[in-house]
């Protein structure tokens, strides 16, 4: 009686494991099939804006520390053939903003500072130091003029941090400090100066001693004015043709955009603000409020597919560049590209999100580009009234078609036929209707699925 009992327990449990195996090998073959599926999504959908011309770079996803996806698309240097990859360097821009943030939340943990310290604690003749914080910097809400709408014409040779905020010292602040948010990259380099202050150390150095070598980021730094080797070269394909970006010494660019990396080191920054080897989980809550208009310390906080996403994008001469990481479930998206294309942080980094978590998503169409002579194009040139007080106008140059906005936006219009044409700046289409004696009379822009005509007023 008893070896029976013993032999049906035995079988039970050869019964229950066969079935968690059977299980076990289920899912694991469901979540492999859709990761392919994501892949074939992804590859399909980037390599179409590589054959369009607006994208070139990499992209990383990483769910839970595991790279699900890593590719990259076009050439790291077009002259000498190097292909993009995990492992190539590119500018980050912006996303800079996201480390000083961190930096200055270690050094808040150390005791050497607090957010809510005026600037002029630090730094006793700063202009307005009374009046703003580091709370106000980290934020955007400090009112201090973008030294970026300045440095036309002197960004191409070496600068200080006193250098860049020569460019805005003797402005007024644009709102009182606190009362508003307007994106500024000015702060940063002030924080930049807060933190050598209060470390005696240079930005660089504090950066590579609290981030890149705990983290193990070999392949992160500071791009100031030396070459960095192994970083992809930047690349502008608004046009017809694809040609170098114009030069920028990046040393203008400091805490708030000289940082460059790889998707592979980019992982292993989103890894770190995991657990709590870069930050407590009291500051990571702190930084990740957001202030005013989505922004935190270095971050945009927002939601998408009913999770919080928390990112942060960049631009800068030839690069574009999207980090964006969902807590929830995981997962890190990393878009690194070496073309100044504007759609990298519009419907690439929109699309590329929407793939990953099975949402719907805009397929982009490949045009193809059919010259008109000058004459033809000539046809199209005017102005092109949409509301009272809202037009278009056309220009022809030098053989190329352009549209200027009411925002005095600029962007070129590619032929695919006659009176059709596409866009490399959005995925949009721009299409004209002619009258009975064969003259434009209407220029029609479609975008997402709508149509917005407007009626050409000379």
């Amino acid at each position: 009686m008893k070896k029976s009992i013993m032999n049906s327990m035995f079988v039970a449990k050869q019964v229950a494991v066969a079935i968690a195996v059977t299980v076990a090998f289920s899912v694991s073959n469901a979540y492999a099939q859709v990761q392919k599926e994501v892949t074939g999504k992804l590859d399909g959908y980037l390599g179409a804006h590589l054959a369009q011309g607006t994208f070139s770079g990499t992209v990383t996803v990483t769910e839970h520390g595991k790279t699900i996806y890593s590719r990259g698309f076009g050439m790291a240097n077009y002259e000498k053939q190097l292909p993009n990859g995990a492992d190539v360097k590119y500018r980050l821009g912006s996303i800079s903003k996201s480390f000083t943030a961190v930096l200055v939340m270690q050094l808040q943990e150390q005791g050497k500072l607090n957010v809510q310290d005026k600037v002029s604690k630090c730094l006793p003749d700063f202009p307005n130091g009374d009046k703003i914080t580091l709370h106000h910097l980290l934020s955007s809400t400090a009112g201090l003029p973008d030294f970026v709408n300045f440095w036309k014409g002197v960004n191409t040779t070496p600068a200080t941090i006193p250098d860049i905020l020569a460019l805005v010292k003797d402005k007024p602040l644009e709102f009182e400090p606190g009362s508003k948010w307007k994106y500024s990259s000015t702060g940063y380099v002030v924080l930049a100066q807060v933190i050598e202050q209060v470390t005696g150390k240079p930005y660089e150095k504090v950066l590579a001693r609290q981030i890149l070598k705990p983290l193990k980021m070999q392949s992160t730094g500071v791009e100031l004015s030396e070459p960095v080797k192994g970083l992809a070269l930047g690349y502008n394909h608004d046009g017809l043709d694809r040609k170098p970006a114009s030069p920028i010494d990046m040393s203008w660019c400091n805490a708030a955009g000289a940082i460059y990396s790889t998707p592979t080191d980019m992982a292993k920054f989103d890894a770190g603000l995991k657990g709590n080897k870069l930050l407590s989980d009291a500051s990571k809550n702190q930084m990740f409020t957001p202030v005013m208009k989505g922004y935190g310390y270095g971050w945009v906080i927002d939601s998408v597919a009913g999770q919080q996403r928390l990112s942060h994008s960049g631009a800068i001469n030839g690069f574009k560049a999207n980090f964006i990481r969902l807590p929830e479930s995981g997962i890190a998206i990393t878009i690194l590209s070496n073309y100044e294309s504007q759609q990298v942080n519009g419907p690439i980094s929109r699309d590329v999100t929407a793939i990953v978590l099975g949402e719907k998503y805009q397929v982009p169409v490949v045009h193809t580009l059919t010259p008109l002579s000058d004459s033809q194009l000539a046809a199209y040139v005017g102005e092109y009234q949409v509301a009272p007080k809202m037009s278009f106008k056309v220009t022809l140059q030098d053989g190329q078609l352009f549209a200027e906005g009411p925002n005095n936006d600029v962007f070129q219009m590619f032929p695919e036929a006659e009176d059709k044409f596409f866009l490399k700046v959005a995925p949009a289409l721009i299409t004209f209707e002619r009258d009975a004696e064969g003259k434009i009379a209407k220029m029609l822009m479609h975008h997402g699925g709508r149509t917005m005509p407007a009626a050409r007023i000379n």
